[in-house]
């Protein structure tokens, strides 16, 4: 039979233990709670975050829709054109839907006979080549072949003013004589003699 003293032993054995316990609890404790401030915290800035970046994509959106929409009322100026980015979310990710727009309403282009589609295409290609720093030389044969020739003006004005403002080098193949007021340098290719070679006359 277990004596006073032998009990008292025990006592405070188990005393300590919880004690012990209870110092780990509190420290575990301690730690969740420190946690759930951390996660908190963490889910906040992942909000900010997640806001910045939308910002900051449909402020790179909103200003690449500027420029083709600029392009677009530079070359068909008889019209009210814009090209306008629909922003919308599916599945928690943002889906973007470009159209064109005439005086604010979409239409149907045939009657321009893929001319719109290609400025857009072009625009789009020169914001690409800025946003991936690539070389700034462009090279088209005849690329825009599609423009109608009451067009032509303006297409070589916005090509023009596009290669001084943003530095790029446009080498253009075309048969549209059009083309040749706004050209730096122009060179006429021909070949007179079917096994002569090529002949290279400089126009301007």
């Amino acid at each position: 039979m277990p004596t006073a003293s032998d009990l008292l032993r025990r006592a405070d054995k188990i005393e300590g233990y919880y004690k012990s316990l209870r110092a780990r609890e509190e420290s575990l404790v301690a730690d969740i709670e420190a946690a759930k401030a951390q996660l908190d915290v963490l889910s906040k800035s992942s909000a900010v975050l997640k806001h910045l970046l939308d910002v900051m994509v449909k402020d790179e959106i909103n200003r690449m829709a500027a420029l083709v929409t600029y392009g677009l009322k530079t070359v068909f100026d008889d019209q009210d054109l814009s090209f306008v980015p629909v922003i919308s979310k599916k599945n928690e990710r943002m889906n973007i839907d470009l159209k064109t727009k005439n005086r604010g309403l979409e239409g149907d282009y045939d009657s321009f006979g893929g001319s719109v589609a290609v400025i857009e295409s072009f625009l789009l290609r020169v914001l690409c080549m800025l946003k991936k720093n690539l070389a700034r030389l462009m090279l088209f044969d005849e690329t825009f072949a599609p423009v109608g020739s009451d067009y032509i003006p303006n297409t070589s004005k916005l090509l023009s003013e596009l290669s001084k403002k943003l530095g790029i080098d446009i080498l253009l193949v075309t048969h549209q004589k059009g083309f040749l007021d706004g050209a730096d340098h122009a060179y006429r290719v021909s070949a007179p003699e079917p096994d002569a070679g090529l002949v290279m006359e400089k126009l301007k």
